[in-house]
């Protein structure tokens, strides 16, 4: 077997349709992978599934403590730090994702025109599915490469979709920038993708897919929680202040106005009676826009 390049590692915590994920991965028609699985103190027990696919599991962990729920990204980056090995090659998967049966030989298939283009991040085609495996949305239709920042402005026009579950990225970028602890993770998977493109260029495999699955044990799917909806604001608004203060001059003019409108939108509600917060991103927005763009954002703040 050729050299094991690949890992792929699941922050486990839920049991529900763990099973399909683990399958999935067993149908790989190419196996060169090592799977890494860090349960993050989880109260649903995964252990007759660890037993039953123990010959693709390459290490499992149970930590002690809890940090997913106050800092998912955390735990992203505890078990990819504490379970992957030598791998070149990183991949974080949800434990309710499935992926087709040639994903993981696409990517091996592909790795050295991705290799010769000095490309660090391989991108997915993505489906989008609700409790019953309907599909509700994509796939997409995406150029072979693409810059990394017309994808990300893809996102506010609902031409593309992304998770964090359906990219493929180089260890060595992910050590340099890790990921960015933002509210429940919001926008974590949009960032990293970013900056561990370096702001440059992500190749695309488009006929092989992840599959998420939309619900309401996964925190994008539930809306019925009132106060996961205001950390999701917060989450939203973080997201967008990071890159606009960090990153403006990565984005057009009309990306940077969709930001701040994002950012406007979600922030009101929660830090209306913040003064402090109020004028950060206020500023923030002010330097970043056309002066007339700012005032119409202001102006029409519930049209937004």
């Amino acid at each position: 077997m050729s050299e094991i390049k690949l890992a792929i590692v699941i922050p486990y915590y839920k049991l529900t349709y763990f099973e399909e994920t683990l399958i999935s991965l067993q149908n790989q028609s190419n196996q060169n992978f090592n799977l890494y699985i860090g349960d993050d103190s989880s109260t649903e027990n995964p252990s007759e599934l660890i037993d039953k696919y123990s010959s693709i599991i390459t290490k499992y962990k149970r930590y002690d403590t809890n940090i997913g729920g106050k800092y998912l990204t955390k735990q992203w980056e505890r078990c990819i730090d504490d379970l992957t090995e030598n791998e070149e090659w990183i991949m974080l998967l949800c434990d309710d994702d499935i992926l087709t049966e040639n994903y993981i030989d696409k990517f091996y298939l592909n790795l050295p025109e991705v290799i010769q283009s000095n490309i660090t991040v391989v991108k997915y085609n993505c489906k989008v599915i609700d409790t019953k495996g309907n599909v509700v949305q994509g796939p997409y239709q995406y150029e072979k490469i693409e810059s990394s920042t017309v994808f990300f402005k893809k996102l506010f026009f609902n031409e593309a979709f992304s998770t964090l579950s359906e990219n493929i990225f180089r260890k060595d970028k992910y050590l340099k920038y890790k990921f960015r602890n933002i509210e429940l993770a919001f926008g974590s998977d949009a960032i990293a993708l970013l900056e561990f493109s370096e702001f440059s260029r992500i190749y695309m495999i488009r006929d092989e897919y992840m599959t998420f699955r939309r619900s309401d044990i996964n925190i994008s799917g539930n809306r019925r929680d009132t106060k996961l909806k205001v950390r999701k604001m917060k989450g939203n608004a973080d997201y967008m202040y990071y890159l606009l203060d960090k990153y403006a001059d990565s984005f057009d003019y009309i990306t940077k106005l969709e930001m701040c409108k994002m950012l406007y939108r979600n922030y009101r509600p929660v830090y209306r009676t913040n003064v402090q917060y109020n004028l950060k991103y206020l500023y923030l927005m002010f330097n970043v826009l056309d002066l007339s763009d700012f005032i119409k954002i202001l102006a029409h703040k519930n049209d937004h």
